[in-house]
């Protein structure tokens, strides 16, 4: 599971909760890790001439426990890179020197990220925001962002449970009882929830036809939705592959041997929400896995496409470059009001795919090569 949250939002705060709370975990911070530090290497012990040993970094050490990633967006693309590997395979394979090993890593892995321009905007794709390639997005099954919204009512709430911790805390610290210990205690020790886990993590749950049916219904239903043929294809294979790990681990969590149709339920819900969340093309509202796929869904390329074209065209009318004013009158050649063309014009020359020969004037980067 991947979070992307505004700042202040207490991420690092969950997942080093989400750590203590498993039996076995590893917390690494992307901005201090290193590929080692992540998967696993060969290194001499004992000097220059010493025998080579494998180090283990921490997927490998959290084997069926949690790894846990904050600010993933941080780590470098080499270690990014490698951590397809571990999630996808659920092992390592290490090829130096004289070891040749694979390790297991099966673990889950829960990440936070933060967007790189600061708050999280609902109508720009995930893959736009976070600094994370969007084959590192597809390795999640679950992305879902946390943002900070002001509502008098939550906001009280939060208010009242920050401060009665706090009171809490200084009262006990000078050895008196306070009133408010309730409302501030967890509801359930740490102990029991850890106890749960590991007597959860030994069971290997089988579906039922009821689950299979239910599954099978949902990803078929949501497929559906791409079958016209200009609709975005909504969803991959790699998304039933999800609903069926998360059926599988809601059936562990209440401690059965077999996934009912409740888990599955459960499961679609998760999973239709994270879709709503993060995987909407803002411009149509329709589900579109590009949007997590690719980086972007795929009416935005298709404007991309369009804006590129007619600039290549009018380009080609004149010596200095494409007028932008010019440009932006045509622009509802191509079905795009002239605010949204601006827009669009300013990505592509971020992305180095137009560029400005004169002031005021526009030229693709591929210009007399057509």
């Amino acid at each position: 599971m991947l979070l992307v949250g505004d700042p202040g939002v207490g991420l690092s705060r969950i997942l080093r909760s989400a750590a203590r709370v498993s039996p076995r975990s590893t917390y690494s911070n992307g901005a201090e890790t290193s590929r080692a530090g992540v998967t696993a290497a060969a290194a001499r012990t004992g000097g220059q001439d010493g025998p080579w040993e494998l180090k283990a970094g921490a997927l490998p050490i959290a084997d069926r426990g949690l790894a846990v990633i904050d600010n993933l967006d941080d780590l470098d693309n080499d270690v990014m890179g490698a951590l397809t590997e571990p999630m996808e395979q659920q092992q390592i394979t290490i090829s130096k020197a004289s070891i040749h090993e694979s390790v297991n890593t099966r673990v889950g892995v829960l990440a936070a990220g933060s967007p790189k321009y600061g708050r999280f905007d609902q109508y720009e794709p995930i893959g736009d925001q976070l600094d994370v390639d969007n084959q590192s997005l597809t390795l999640f099954d679950l992305v879902f962002t946390v943002t900070d919204n002001p509502n008098p009512e939550t906001d009280k709430r939060t208010a009242d449970h920050v401060l009665d911790i706090n009171q809490v805390g200084e009262l006990r610290e000078v050895g008196a009882d306070p009133d408010p210990a309730e409302s501030v205690d967890a509801p359930v020790e740490t102990q029991i929830i850890q106890k749960h886990i590991a007597t959860a993590r030994h069971l290997h749950p089988v579906l039922t036809d009821e689950a299979k049916d239910h599954i099978t219904e949902f990803y078929v239903d949501l497929r559906s939705k791409g079958a016209d043929e200009d609709a975005p294809v909504p969803v991959t294979a790699r998304k039933l592959e999800a609903l069926v790990r998360l059926s599988e681990a809601s059936a562990r969590i209440r401690l059965s041997e077999t996934v009912e149709g409740e888990d599955a339920e459960r499961a679609t819900e998760i999973v239709e929400s994270c879709l709503k969340d993060i995987g909407i093309d803002p411009d149509t509202g329709q589900f579109d896995a590009d949007v997590v796929e690719t980086g972007s869904a795929e009416s935005q390329r298709e404007q991309i496409k369009n804006i590129t074209s007619l600039i290549a065209d009018i380009e080609q009318e004149y010596e200095e470059g494409a007028p932008v004013d010019d440009v932006l009158d045509r622009a509802g050649e191509i079905g795009m009001d002239p605010g949204k063309a601006e827009v669009e014009i300013e990505k592509l020359r971020t992305k180095g795919k137009v560029y400005e020969p004169k002031q005021g004037h526009l030229r693709t980067s591929d210009y007399g090569t057509r």
